[in-house]
């Protein structure tokens, strides 16, 4: 009985350890690491998704409301996924130089400054409470101040979510994360109804079974690092100095951080705009249509973060081949699962618009708005290739470029010389111009690092720089 038992415990360790990064089976690897983390991403955005049509039973006020608070949540977690996306490629650096111990302390730090940034955020929404809300009218307001107060208290859980998400990636257990949201956010959508409609809670009810399913994530979380489960050792034995550590994991996330912030930004302003030219119809048109946006882009980004520790991992450890291997595969497979779900938004718009709500007004708008936003879509995997390779290279500054221009400094611009002059339709333009102009900018770059890995992969490295130069 004790053999079998031991059996059966040594059985459950092997399923949940991380995957081999050194496997030469690279497109398999691949594939085990970022189809766990894409299927995990898009049930969040499944959730989100689907959150989004229970909230239109309500109203087109409270989907308005949602829109509202999202981009200061979204200021926010920017924190946690720059964070995030520092500590798993520090961490994947140094699994791959065989520094375990290394590689705990610069966990166990980041997991503490991200819970400690997302305490001092929920402290100041609750002590603030009349924060103004950008965009919001008068019939709104009242119901995303509600929210906000609820939601806030789930900003720390947010945080180690976030952080423990790309930890579990960064070691190569992707199937532990995937596991982990599906259980998270299946709940989520179970307590949904319940809270909305159950229990007659409406909004808040969406807020209190957000903070429920996040509890429950964070206890698997727990119980995978108290019983070591990883390579990854969680640690209180680090000193204040240790702190210094946080600068390249901060520097590497910055890219994130920024990307998100500005992402944050330009949705307030999208849905200001909106709201300017179509009142709540619009700003629940424009939120649709980024609803679904990330239906798209989230599997895609979570391919990429799969592959990403496989970059790291390769890059740390010196072996250009692999990178340029890997970059590929990534290339490809990104490409193809951007390129169709883009082209099934387009052909499907204003029917997947009324999923939402069955206001004429809203599903022309929206539909207006997804295919805005969905055609540059076509190019969007080659954008999220060449951020995660620069961000596993250790080029911030590249990855902040490539960053912050789809919703940065080539949607600013455009946000201010289009709609005043062409009005909602100079919105829409706006937002198809700047993503467009992104997948352009990443081809060009992604060309010219390609061709830099392939020198460094034949040994020609008299010819040209360590990294490749920055393309306009």
């Amino acid at each position: 009985m004790n053999d079998m038992s031991e059996m059966s415990g040594s059985l459950r360790k092997r399923r949940l350890a991380p995957e081999d990064l050194a496997s030469p089976q690279l497109l398999r690897l691949l594939l085990r690491l970022g189809l766990p983390a894409m299927f995990g991403l898009s049930i969040n955005a499944a959730h989100h998704t689907i959150n989004m049509v229970f909230v239109g039973m309500i109203g087109e006020d409270q989907i308005a409301a949602i829109m509202i608070v999202l981009p200061i949540l979204m200021l926010i977690a920017a924190f946690g996924e720059g964070i995030g996306v520092g500590v798993a490629t520090e961490v994947g650096r140094l699994l791959g130089a065989g520094n375990r111990s290394r590689a705990g302390v610069i966990a166990s730090i980041s997991l503490a400054a991200g819970v400690a940034f997302g305490v001092a955020s929920a402290l100041a929404l609750v002590l603030f409470p009349d924060l103004p809300l950008f965009g919001a009218t008068s019939a709104i307001e009242p119901l995303a101040q509600h929210y906000l107060m609820i939601i806030a208290i789930s900003i720390p859980l947010t945080m180690a979510q976030i952080i423990l998400d790309f930890l579990a990636i960064a070691e190569g257990n992707a199937r532990f994360s995937m596991w982990t949201l599906v259980a998270c956010f299946a709940l989520n959508m179970i307590l949904d109804p319940i809270m909305i409609f159950g229990f007659g809670l409406g909004l808040q009810g969406v807020a209190i079974a957000t903070i429920l399913s996040q509890i429950v994530a964070l206890s698997i979380y727990g119980a995978y690092h108290a019983r070591r489960l990883g390579m990854v050792r969680l640690t209180l034995d680090w000193r204040l100095a240790d702190l210094r550590a946080l600068r390249p994991v901060l520097a590497v996330g910055a890219p994130t951080t920024l990307t998100s912030l500005t992402t944050a930004g330009a949705i307030a302003i999208m849905v200001s705009l909106a709201g300017t030219y179509h009142g709540e119809a619009g700003i629940a048109g424009i939120g649709i249509a980024l609803r679904l946006l990330a239906v798209g882009t989230l599997p895609v980004i979570g391919i990429s973060l799969g592959a990403q520790s496989i970059l790291s991992f390769a890059w740390g450890r010196g072996d250009m081949a692999r990178v340029l291997s890997a970059t590929r595969i990534l290339t490809a497979v990104t490409s193809a699962a951007s390129g169709a779900y883009g082209l099934m938004a387009l052909a499907f718009s204003e029917h997947l618009a009324s999923f939402f709500s069955d206001d004429a007004a809203v599903i022309g708008i929206a539909g207006q708005a997804i295919i805005a936003t969905h055609l540059p879509l076509l190019l969007f995997g080659l954008r999220q290739t060449v951020l995660i390779l620069f961000q596993a290279q250790g080029r911030p500054k590249a990855a902040i470029a490539v960053g912050l221009a789809q919703n940065g400094y080539l949607l600013f611009p455009l946000l201010a010389l289009l709609p005043p002059f062409f009005g909602f339709s100079g919105l829409l333009a706006a937002m198809f111009l700047a993503s467009a102009l992104t997948g352009l900018l990443s081809a060009v770059c992604l060309v010219r690092s390609l061709s830099a890995l392939r020198q460094r992969s034949t040994g020609h490295l008299t010819s040209i720089r360590p990294t490749p130069s920055f393309c306009p």
